[in-house]
């Protein structure tokens, strides 16, 4: 590459993306490459995000823990950031105890989550990155799920997040799945736990099922689930027609060509749009 990108690897769940990310942080070995749970300077997943009495105070309520949380945490202004997911303990309280602290699960009201995501990326100032789920899958669904925001509500929040960004070093590739349904279907009987139970789909209709969202219009199955992920889907869509040529690229999950994959980072931004006859 000619000179140093910002990379946002996107797409639902099951459709490749940290297998793409992986793949990418092999070619871009000079990168910075920063996984869900890491401390990521635009993104808090996983991550407990506490005032500076929250965080004193977690050093003594998990005192047999306190060396490793202090080993792995951050100091961001007057706040602590820790990627507790990282920390590896048999205590799963450890875990309800800082999952408390996130700031996602409407655990922020919308208005300071707002202000919380528009500041990191605000002071975001650096090139050669590679991201996952850092610009749509958590704050999306953050909007959708327990701000309630509506389409033109979500559109509007990006559009000033957009605006934040420098846009000569931004690449988003969005994986998309061609069958949303099979690609649901593929993950949930995927990721079970040793007696087959399907741990990850009973996860995630808990989750949407519990939001103020899903309570509201009743996402309580498998084509509830599908609904929500077309709904994001057509939301992120709708994101991406505010950014410029030559920043988003749609590539068909689990089945693109690597070297077509590089040549968007070598590509001007009108061989780019040739190659995609003008379409994102």
């Amino acid at each position: 590459m000619a000179e140093p990108y910002n990379i946002f690897i996107e797409g639902i769940p099951g459709s490749g993306k940290s297998t793409l990310l992986d793949t990418l942080s092999r070619h871009f070995t000079d990168y910075h490459v920063y996984r869900e749970g890491d401390i990521s300077p635009v993104e808090l997943a996983w991550c407990a995000y506490m005032s500076e009495d929250a965080y004193r105070q977690s050093l003594l309520d998990l005192a047999d823990m306190r060396g490793e949380v202090e080993r792995n945490t951050i100091k961001e202004g007057v706040q602590y950031i820790v990627p507790y997911t990282k920390i590896k303990t048999d205590n799963y309280h450890f875990y309800e105890y800082m999952e408390k602290f996130e700031v996602y699960g409407g655990r922020k009201d919308p208005s300071e989550f707002r202000e919380i995501i528009l500041r990191r990326f605000r002071d975001f100032h650096s090139n050669g990155n590679v991201f996952e789920c850092s610009f749509f899958q958590n704050i999306i669904e953050e909007l959708m799920l327990y701000a309630m925001f509506s389409d033109q509500q979500i559109i509007d929040f990006y559009r000033e997040l957009t605006a934040l960004l420098d846009l000569s070093a931004f690449k988003l590739i969005r994986l998309v799945s061609p069958d949303i349904r099979q690609c649901i279907q593929t993950i949930k009987e995927e990721r079970v736990n040793p007696e087959g139970e399907e741990v990850w789909y009973l996860m995630m209709i808990d989750y949407l099922s519990r939001s103020p969202y899903g309570a509201a219009h009743q996402i309580q199955d498998f084509e509830g689930m599908v609904s929500h992920f077309k709904r994001r889907i057509a939301l992120e869509s709708e994101v991406m027609k505010l950014l410029p040529a030559g920043c988003c690229f749609d590539i068909e999950s689990k089945h693109y060509d690597m070297a077509d994959l590089l040549r968007i980072f070598n590509a001007s931004p009108d061989d780019q749009e040739k190659e995609k006859g003008g379409k994102r």
